[in-house]
């Protein structure tokens, strides 16, 4: 009795214990709720997104009429607006574009920057889909030896380009996986816009000159065709191979091993679902023919980078609105050779980039510049707007060369609905200029990417060549 009367009172001391610990638990819970609620309405609120105001300048938002005295309105990294009565927010940071011109960033649709020479091409395969430039890419273009900090990617920035196509060389048949990405920014994944971009591939002299050096396969243009077909069927065989296997039941999958994952064939499926486009390299009438060919047998989404004769195919690729990148006008010879190969530019013409937009071909005016290595590289991409206007002098309106240089790489490249014009909601990747773009005596004051301003040519930001404008 004495232990069960023990038992009962050390149970209700105990119970007596638990709900003391219980109030004092209740208790601390409204104490740090309190705290919380107390910290809620005392914490520092984020700060307003950055707002700047782009005042009084003509803009060219490349989807319409230039607007004069007109402002952009740049809020958090986007466009916010562009017209001229808008209401700039009291906290705006402003920019006076009086006598300026205001446009999109430049996009260059194929370039080379940033690679250094012998990362351009695995030249010991003639067929490397499973490689990825991004892998090898120097945001800089200075061999990374540019030290901590930001990424600015300075020779491009001073010639008002904001974006580029970073692609793998043409040595080869397959040659990888190109990207897209900004020119300034906080970091890699910062600046990039999209990779894998898009499947790079070359059936011109390239893949021959390379291997016949080695007295391999492929020798002939006919052997380079016959190995890129090969390859693309071996991938719709891995690609029924691993749907035959996904569509058995678990238990049945649970018994057996699945196919053997292969990078590259992987990356070569995405072409055949047309989540990559290919971008192949075919300057001669009998290259873009055999393109053509193959995207009709394989079902993908083709890109003709070069295009030298394009002109003379331009029914046939309007038909198909197949787009056009096109090299520099000055210098198609768009090769990633030392000295190109003269037999695949039998018959360049400067009318090239003309006949193909009135035909209704997409076409991009690209560098195809090398940013590491190379003696005979074409232009550079600072000197990509430059360039891109001699095309008017051969038949090109003046719209539309701003638009082969913006607009229309970003619809080419997937992107548009970020990049290529001054449009709400779109990235704020713009360009001061202070004079008409074309002009030969035109320079680029600001750019801004982001809605960061990232280069200043007031500033008195100059690089190394080019001498310093009198003031």
């Amino acid at each position: 009795m004495r232990a069960a009367g023990w038992g009962t009172r050390g149970a209700r001391r105990g119970m007596g214990d638990a709900g003391r610990g219980l109030a004092v638990l209740a208790v601390c819970a409204i104490s740090v709720a309190r705290s919380s609620a107390a910290q809620d309405t005392t914490r520092t609120p984020r700060p307003a997104p950055r707002v700047t105001a782009i005042r009084n300048g003509t803009v060219l938002t490349m989807t319409g009429a230039a607007q004069r005295g007109a402002t952009v309105l740049i809020r958090g990294g986007k466009i916010a607006g562009v017209g001229a009565n808008l209401t700039i927010p009291s906290d705006a940071t402003i920019v006076d574009a009086t006598g300026k011109y205001v446009m999109p960033g430049l996009i260059d649709a194929m370039t080379y920057f940033g690679i250094d020479a012998q990362d351009l091409a695995e030249a010991s395969d003639p067929i490397t889909p499973e490689l990825r430039i991004i892998d090898a890419y120097d945001p800089t273009g200075m061999g990374f030896v540019s030290g901590a900090g930001p990424l600015r990617a300075s020779e491009l920035l001073i010639g008002g380009v904001t974006a580029q196509y970073v692609g793998p060389g043409d040595a080869t048949i397959v040659s990888g996986q190109g990207a897209i990405v900004k020119t300034a920014g906080q970091s890699i994944g910062e600046i990039t816009v999209k990779e894998p971009a898009a499947m790079d591939m070359s059936v011109g002299a390239g893949p021959t000159k390379t291997f016949r050096a080695k007295n391999r396969t492929p020798n002939t243009h006919p052997a380079v065709m016959a190995l890129l077909r090969q390859s693309l069927i071996r991938a719709q065989e891995y690609d029924r191979s691993w749907q035959t296997y996904n569509a058995r039941p678990d238990t049945a999958r649970a018994r057996m091993a699945p196919p053997k994952r292969e990078a590259g064939m992987e990356a070569l499926v995405k072409v055949l679902h047309r989540q990559l486009p290919a971008r192949i390299q075919a300057n001669t009438v009998t290259d873009i023919r055999g393109a053509m060919r193959l995207a009709e047998e394989f079902g993908f989404d083709l890109i003709i980078n070069g295009g030298a004769q394009a002109y003379q195919m331009k029914a046939e690729l309007a038909a198909k609105k197949i787009p056009v990148v096109l090299g520099p006008i000055s210098h198609p010879f768009i090769s990633g050779d030392e000295i190109p190969d003269l037999k695949e530019y039998p018959a360049p013409d400067e009318r090239n980039a003309a006949w193909l937009r009135q035909a209704g071909v997409p076409i991009a005016i690209a560098s195809y510049s090398h940013g590491l290595g190379g003696l005979a590289q074409p232009i550079t991409g600072k000197w990509l707007l430059i360039d891109a206007a001699l095309a008017q002098g051969y038949g090109l309106p003046e719209d539309e060369v701003l638009r082969a240089v913006t607009l229309y790489p970003a619809q080419i490249l997937g992107v548009a609905d970020r990049l290529g014009s001054i449009e709400n909601g779109k990235d704020a990747d713009v360009i001061i200029l202070d004079g008409p773009p074309l002009s030969m005596k035109t320079w680029v004051e600001s750019v801004y990417v982001g809605g960061e301003l990232v280069y200043s040519r007031g500033s008195g930001a100059v690089l190394a060549g080019e001498q310093r404008r009198p003031r």
